[in-house]
């Protein structure tokens, strides 16, 4: 009797952990019906009521005895991304239907809350079927929103490489789970279905070796690309800059949040064998180091030469990405943790600058670097604002952002002991926060330095980008500080 009612119990609240989905769900058909039926109501309104049921999702991710955390960062980054489509109006409109018309807009609000409700169930799955379907989700509703802007030829273009490319990975993740399968006869990710592939630790014969590492290896290329890790980040600088800005916005910190939650998934059930001399510990660490330092290459070298601010932030996330893999290079039970602190810090600043960037193209009309010229003198609260936001990103001490690439340096210097071989990967990396420096830095040169143009007037702020900027800036430097009070 007692067995039963632990296991009703059990299933109880394993059910209970999507109802936020379901929620989101729900919310986002009742948005589609009213944009069916009620033609006449504001579609701008939309993006308030998503925001805040991705709100209300947030909170419910935090509550329980097991707080979903990458659950909560995807959620904070969908309520983000619609209060930034609620001030992009004017663009979404022009994009859309044209002029002010508001028709067919309605669905642009309310993709991003079906999206966030596949990342919801991504991070609860335990099964390669669920990961895979959950995944599906969060993939063909960004297809959508990448090319949903159908006046505008560089979001179809967008949208056309993101289904052509986001198919392949597809594909790989589809094989990897099926190699997966046939090499332990389950679709489960946890370290028994591992040992008995590995017999032990040790691979019991050629053939499982090779099929088992084919597994392996098709699952973690599907996952890098949803990363946009090396080489599987070609997709990212094109997209980024084509995409709806609030597009980009929710690919830049939502999705990227449910790529590193299947990433840890995948090497969570490894972490028992993550010793030297096992032979699959060594590979995945050496597959990882050479992925980093070519995504921390790659990413940062290639900002430097950007002009407009949406490719320098897709370079910029490439090279976010870098960072966040040396984690992988020493895993352990606090890997999630670690994770998740880097993605909140890069949440804050990076939504935060394309909020700054939409600002700038809706009264300006161009994303370029060059359109940020003279703010320091015309807004300079605002500047003040996105300075914050980019210093964190190059990781400057006293922001949340320095604290976090502090943990990516300490985490690999750890590592070295136990893989002696990775001590090549610390001036990559010294390398790549010395270039990001430069470039983040191109946008803070832009406002202080650079002269206004006789047609620049100053900027009037929104009230939902004047309330975020203001709350990522003052959170980047409360917890930038905080560590340094608390030694105190």
């Amino acid at each position: 009797m007692e067995d039963q009612i632990s296991t009703l119990c059990s299933a109880t609240y394993s059910w209970c952990q999507f109802c936020p989905a379901f929620a989101l769900v729900v919310l986002a058909g009742l948005l589609l019906l009213a944009d069916a039926f009620l033609p006449k109501l504001p579609k701008r309104s939309f993006a308030l009521l998503g925001a805040l049921g991705s709100l209300a999702a947030a909170v419910s991710m935090l509550s329980g005895d097991h707080p979903n955390t990458f659950g909560f960062l995807a959620c904070i980054s969908t309520a983000l991304t619609l209060l930034l489509a609620f001030d992009y109006k004017k663009i979404c409109c022009e994009s859309i239907a044209g002029k002010d018309n508001e028709e067919g807009t309605g669905e642009f609000y309310a993709l991003p809350l079906v999206a966030c409700a596949g990342i919801i169930c991504l991070t609860q799955a335990r099964d390669l079927i669920m990961l895979f379907v959950s995944l599906e989700v969060i993939t063909l509703t960004s297809y959508v929103l990448a090319g949903y802007f159908r006046r505008n030829r560089g979001s179809i273009e967008a949208g056309i490489k993101y289904l052509i490319l986001g198919a392949m990975s597809t594909g790989l993740l589809v094989f990897g789970a099926a190699w997966y399968f046939g090499m332990t006869g389950s679709f489960a990710l946890n370290s028994s279905v591992v040992l008995h592939a590995l017999n032990g630790g040790e691979v019991g014969s050629a053939a499982i070796a090779a099929g088992f590492l084919m597994a392996v290896a098709l699952l973690f290329a599907g996952a890098f690309f949803k990363i946009g890790a090396a080489p599987m980040h070609i997709w990212i600088p094109d997209v980024y800059q084509g995409a709806p800005t609030p597009t980009t916005t929710f690919l830049a910190v939502a999705s990227k949040t449910a790529g590193f939650a299947v990433l840890v998934m995948l090497v969570m059930p490894f972490l028992p064998f993550m010793q030297p001399g096992v032979q699959i510990a060594q590979m995945l660490v050496i597959t990882f180091s050479i992925v980093a330092a070519a995504t921390l290459l790659i990413g940062n070298l290639g900002a430097i030469c950007q002009s407009n601010a949406k490719r320098l932030l897709g370079y910029s996330s490439i090279g976010q990405a870098g960072f966040i893999l040396v984690f992988f290079m020493n895993p352990n039970s606090a890997l999630g943790f670690l994770v998740s602190q880097y993605l909140l810090a890069y949440t804050l600043a990076t939504v935060a600058a394309f909020f700054a960037i939409a600002l700038v193209r809706t009264q300006r009309g161009s994303e370029e670097i060059s359109a940020f010229r003279g703010l320091g003198k015309s807004n300079p609260r605002l500047a003040f604002l996105i300075t914050v936001c980019f210093a964190s990103l190059a990781g400057v001490p006293l922001t949340f952002g320095f604290i976090a690439k502090m943990y990516t340096f300490i985490a690999l210097v750890d590592a070295i002991p136990t893989w002696g071989h990775l001590s090549w990967l610390l001036p990559v990396m010294i390398v790549s926060a010395a270039a990001g420096f430069y470039y983040y830095f191109k946008v803070i040169r832009a406002m202080y330095w650079e002269q206004q143009q006789p047609g620049d007037k100053a900027l009037c702020v929104p009230v939902c980008t004047a309330a975020v900027l203001t709350v990522s800036a003052i959170a980047l430097i409360v917890l930038g500080t905080l560590p340094l009070v608390l030694a105190l």
